[in-house]
């Protein structure tokens, strides 16, 4: 059964190139979809170039959302905030759906 779940994370430097990798290879072991989201920025975390584009790009003081859409968004979010503890300052879930709140609704804000 697949969820989405959205997550406002702020982060106290900027993160270090394995650190991006590990996000790349948590979300292809899962077989889940992650973006990254800030202002005009937006990156698929399936592609390491436009993951490691949007953390070079991005502003450290502004937060950014992370999208997770899969069957373990749980256990995905858990797994990457473990190996990132020392780095998030702050996060907190804006949305969670299951897939039939997905499948009922026209428009999902996240």
């Amino acid at each position: 059964m697949n969820e989405l779940s959205s997550y406002q994370i702020q982060l106290n430097r900027p993160l270090k190139t394995n650190e991006i990798m590990k996000v790349h290879h948590t979300v292809n072991q899962h077989r889940c979809d992650l973006y990254f989201h800030q202002n005009q920025l937006i990156a698929d975390a399936g592609h390491l170039p436009k993951m490691l584009s949007f953390f070079l790009f991005m502003n450290i003081d502004d937060p950014f959302v992370l999208i997770i859409d899969g069957r373990c968004v749980e256990d995905v979010y858990e797994e990457i905030t473990a190996f990132l503890d020392d780095t998030i300052v702050n996060s907190v879930c804006r949305r969670k759906y299951s897939s039939s709140m997905v499948m009922d609704e026209t428009s999902i804000p996240v």
